[in-house]
């Protein structure tokens, strides 16, 4: 990653696809990196998770769409 990027979310790689998808479809960059290693969420049988990451500048009209997407995380963040 270059450049200032910043977490947006961490969801289950089915979910973490598609917001990546739909950050893309905004021309919203952004990377995607396992919480676990791909042998351990094998090993282990965990579900794999993607923490997503964007440019700073990009993060606002980021969290807007994670928030039309999964509205719990806009309850989640406001209880934080």
């Amino acid at each position: 990653m270059n450049g200032n990027y910043e977490l947006l979310a961490e969801k289950e790689a089915m979910w973490a696809g598609m917001l990546e998808q739909v950050l893309r479809d905004n021309h919203i960059e952004c990377v995607a990196v396992p919480v676990y290693g791909a042998g351990l969420a094998l090993k282990a049988g965990v579900q794999e998770r993607l923490k997503i990451y964007v440019p700073a500048e990009s993060k606002p009209r980021a969290e807007e769409l994670l928030n039309e997407l999964f509205p719990e995380e806009e309850a989640r963040q406001a209880q934080e």
